[in-house]
């Protein structure tokens, strides 16, 4: 149960080169990778990912920042504020801002065994909780079993797998058991918030109260409103002492609250979704970077004419990306693939789709789809007709969906577009009801997308797979990059670069864009450099303000 909810929070939330989409690997897969270890957390490696560099060490010192978000308090620690879980919480390991990699976090360097089945992580020595206790082997273990529990009573956001059991082998170490190789375990348990061992174990978790928000990050709880936390800095932190002395993170019923204590200055910094672009434009020193989520447009394969994909493929060529771009005011990056360009495990040889409709109606044709001089394609005497699926009111996929249904058209292909609210889409969606779907959905931070993909996940109800995909080979590199031997990232990236090429060459979806995220920040704040994998807050030991 924990999965399938884990899965639900993932999925809601430039011209190219004309090139024939291969029917074959006839390349091997070039991916940007750091080097492999199996013992070491992987080092960052440089990729062409946009992430603002923080500011250098010799800025000023002291001081007191304001940050505002959109939200409420509800206690339960998995659906605190992205920016509070950050200040007061470390993980066994990091993510590297730049390109996604693992890097060490409180363990130092972990051991994944060759057949997958055991990880072990080794602890950083001399850290302390808030409290000046201890961070040991223990804490850890509580806090897994606490998450993994099957009675879990709150917010699931780690996929434990096949997980079974941790064991503290002594202070420093910690071992993981599964019952069958899972190498997105190291990605997802690795990166879950640890609680003193105490907490984990309480009666009333995961819901906390105030007094147990105590972690090992870089910043330490003073105070708590209905609305505002206060923060001082962790002058013991690990990971180097917050330059900003005293902090609040404000929170606020939506947007526009959000926004207007801006203009008030009441906040320093805020961050918002790319929904909000035309709300914020006029913001001085906004800043952008790519969003960790993907808008495609789902092909239905139950949907008969769908079935071929030289007709999925014929309708990913008829789609102009410039266009579509232009109507997204340029606040999003054209997607090649179902991975983020600059992710380690991204394939840098990968075909592409040029806008090229000469090509798409030979496809079509090929397909037995032709115009009988009517400018309406028909096979077998009937024309194409299919129904386009958005969300109502979304700020970027409405207007797309109205500019793909032109596109279309074009083509000789009669497209209805269909809106719907929120619910009733996501309704629609898992019981496969449509031909075309316009989503947005996330993008992990592991390579593993086989919720999308793959075909036991083809379960009309409760699977992902909402387009009923299905590809023996697709199902076989999943498997293998599960399964890869100590979870070897240079071997995982090779699995994930060969289903990218294979999704491309069977078309289930049209990949379009990762829209922006945006931090708007006073001239005050400085060092704020967010990022498309670790956050928007992942260094805040390195910020730092003006003195006013």
């Amino acid at each position: 149960m924990n999965k399938k909810l884990y899965l639900l929070m993932l999925l809601f939330v430039v011209a190219c080169a004309p090139v024939k989409i291969p029917t074959a690997d006839v390349t091997p897969t070039v991916v940007s990778t750091p080097t492999p270890s199996a013992t070491r957390v992987l080092a960052a490696s440089p990729t062409s990912v946009t992430t603002p560099a923080p500011t250098p060490t010799n800025g000023p010192e002291g001081g007191t920042i304001t940050i505002g978000v959109v939200g409420n308090w509800n206690g339960d620690v998995n659906a605190l504020p992205q920016v509070v879980q950050t200040a007061l919480y470390d993980s066994l390991l990091q993510i590297d801002p730049v390109n996604g990699a693992l890097k060490p976090g409180l363990a130092e360097k972990y051991q994944v065994s060759n057949d997958a089945l055991t990880i072990t992580f080794y602890l950083r020595a001399g850290v302390r909780w808030h409290n000046g206790d201890p961070f040991t082997a223990d804490d850890v273990v509580a806090t897994l079993k606490a998450f993994s529990d099957p009675n879990f009573r709150g917010t699931p956001l780690t996929d434990f797998g096949t997980f079974t059991r941790a064991t503290a082998l002594d202070a420093q170490t910690v071992q993981l058991a599964f019952s069958d190789a899972y190498c997105p375990a190291l990605t997802s348990i690795g990166t879950l918030k640890i609680l003193p061992r105490a907490v984990a174990a309480s009666a009333n978790f995961p819901r906390l109260t105030a007094a147990q928000w105590i972690g090992t990050g870089p910043l330490k709880f003073v105070s708590q409103t209905n609305d505002q936390i206060n923060f001082e800095r962790n002058a013991n932190y690990f990971g180097g002492a917050p330059h900003i002395d005293l902090w609040t993170v404000r929170m606020f019923a939506d947007g526009n609250a959000l926004r207007a204590a801006f203009n008030a200055k009441q906040i320093d910094v805020m961050s918002a979704p790319a929904n909000d672009y035309a709300a914020l434009k006029t913001f001085p020193n906004l800043v952008s970077v790519d969003s960790p989520e993907a808008i495609e447009m789902l092909f239905n394969t139950d949907t008969p004419t769908l079935n071929d994909p030289r007709v999925r493929q014929a309708l990913t060529y008829a789609l102009d990306r410039n266009v579509l771009l232009n109507d997204l005011g340029g606040q999003a990056r054209p997607l090649d693939a179902a991975t983020l360009p600059g992710f380690w495990a991204f394939a840098n040889n990968l075909p592409r789709y040029a806008f090229d409709l000469a090509q798409a109606k030979q496809l079509l044709a090929d397909a037995g789809w032709r115009d009988s001089g009517d400018g309406i394609l028909k096979k077998n005497g009937k024309p194409m007709t299919l129904e386009l699926w958005t969300e109502a009111d979304e700020p970027q996929l409405e207007p797309l969906a109205f500019r793909i249904r032109e596109m279309d058209a074009a083509l000789g292909i009669q497209v209805t577009l269909q809106l719907d609210d929120h619910s009733g889409w996501i309704t629609r969606a898992f019981a496969h009801r449509f031909d075309l779907l316009l989503l947005k959905r996330k993008l992990p931070l592991d390579p593993d997308q086989r919720w999308y993909w793959q075909t036991d996940q083809n379960a009309k109800g409760s699977g992902f797979n909402f387009g009923s995909y299905a590809s023996p080979k697709v199902d076989s590199l999943f498997k293998a990059s599960a399964h890869t031997p100590q979870c070897d990232p240079a071997a995982r990236a090779t699995s994930a670069g060969e289903i990218d090429r294979q999704l491309l060459t069977d078309a289930p979806a049209v990949f379009l864009f990762s829209p922006k995220k945006y931090m708007v920040l006073r001239e005050r704040a400085m060092g704020i450099a967010p990022s498309p994998f670790a956050g928007d807050y992942w260094n805040l030991n390195t910020w730092r303000v003006n003195p006013q």
